[in-house]
């Protein structure tokens, strides 16, 4: 994660410097990225980007996580709108990926966060947003009598969102393929897929 001095910059420097570790980890592996690609693009000093980050992997994973949290915020703030539809409020987020330009900031976050999926099943520590989760639990009559079992739902439903973003791209699905898997999904969630018990 970046150093303090970092994290005490501006926000729109600190968003500056996300943009461009975007472009650049987006176009190659961080194995064959070099810091004074970062360092010549950001008319910055090695010494400062030391600064911010340990190292190339540093930034990565602060690049990475960062994405992350920001996916699941804004996952969380669909269910949210769509008051009741818990799956309706998904599908809408999903709608945002399809068919975006391969230039689009949007469409490099998810190709980077697809190569790193691992991510959506990573457990905080802190429990932010579980009073919001909850919320949107009980107004879609989801009983899950325990903390651990709602908190272990929110990771499932994050990764069912990130797993149907990568099959989109994988696949080269349009919408109506997209749509077709996901209703497929939540089929098999909410009617079970054993018939006559």
């Amino acid at each position: 994660m970046p150093k303090k001095t970092f994290q005490n910059l501006p926000e729109t420097r600190q968003a500056e410097i996300r943009d461009l570790l975007l472009k650049i980890f987006y176009e190659k592996p961080v194995s064959q990225v070099k810091v004074s690609e970062i360092v010549d693009a950001l008319q910055m000093s090695r010494g400062i980007f030391y600064k911010y980050f340990e190292d190339l992997n540093d930034a990565y994973d602060y690049l990475i996580h960062f994405y992350a949290g920001q996916i699941h915020g804004e996952i969380i703030k669909y269910m949210t709108k769509q008051d009741g539809d818990f799956f309706q409020g998904i599908e809408a987020f999903l709608l945002l990926y399809v068919d975006l330009d391969q230039e689009a900031p949007r469409y490099r976050q998810l190709v980077l966060l697809s190569q790193n999926s691992h991510l959506f099943s990573y457990r905080s520590a802190t429990e932010h947003g579980i009073a919001a989760w909850t919320k949107i639990l009980a107004k879609n009559q989801f009983i899950m009598p325990t903390l651990d079992e709602q908190i272990s739902f929110l990771y499932f439903s994050m990764k069912l969102v990130i797993d149907s973003l990568t099959d989109m791209l994988a696949n080269h699905w349009g919408e109506a393929e997209l749509l077709q898997d996901f209703h497929f999904k939540t089929h098999w969630l909410l009617a079970g897929i054993r018939k006559g018990l």
